[in-house]
């Protein structure tokens, strides 16, 4: 799993004072906007209202991951490990899939949200086992989640954009 492989739009945002406010599938303010390829890894990154997220781009594009799933009868064990995650970052890991009209779904890897939560060390590194009840057709994604708010939030997602920013994203094998 790396950054720039992440399948979906990026849900942190930068700041441009020519940005235009969005809605639909990214939305956000006046005067951010999506990061691109050429911005300064130096920039700074905002949510969706241009509040800052504590980090830089350089440190968002560089996390690394790697995730292997098990399947069992019951259940299907997942580890994950990670890297140059935002020290001591709040994150949680939800399976994405898409439900027809309604679009993506997020359902927490555990299915009730009690055990994909997970704190990065001071490094930024953070290491996980789920044994997740959830069938995870191939084509589904695993999705480490940052909360910008600093909190867990159990069986939700949280706000995307707002207070979750899908930081990696890796396809079901």
């Amino acid at each position: 799993m790396t950054a720039a492989t992440t399948a979906q739009p990026p849900q942190v945002f930068v700041r441009d004072a020519s940005a235009q406010a969005q809605t639909g599938d990214n939305p956000h303010d006046y005067g951010i906007r999506p990061p691109a390829d050429n911005d300064s890894d130096a920039a700074v990154l905002y949510n969706a209202h241009g509040e800052s997220i504590h980090t830089g781009l350089g440190s968002w594009r560089t996390a690394l991951g790697t995730a292997t799933f098990e399947p069992g009868p019951r259940t299907t064990k997942v580890h994950a490990s990670f890297q140059r995650l935002i020290p001591l970052g709040h994150y949680s890991l939800f399976v994405r899939q898409l439900a027809g009209r309604t679009g993506a779904v997020f359902t927490p890897l555990d299915l009730v949200g009690m055990e994909n939560n997970f704190v990065a060390d001071g490094q930024g590194t953070a290491d996980i086992t789920v044994n997740s009840p959830l069938q995870m057709p191939a084509g589904s994604q695993l999705v480490l989640v940052f909360h910008s708010d600093g909190a867990d939030h159990q069986s939700s997602i949280g706000v995307l954009g707002l207070n979750a920013h899908p930081q990696l994203i890796t396809r079901v094998p």
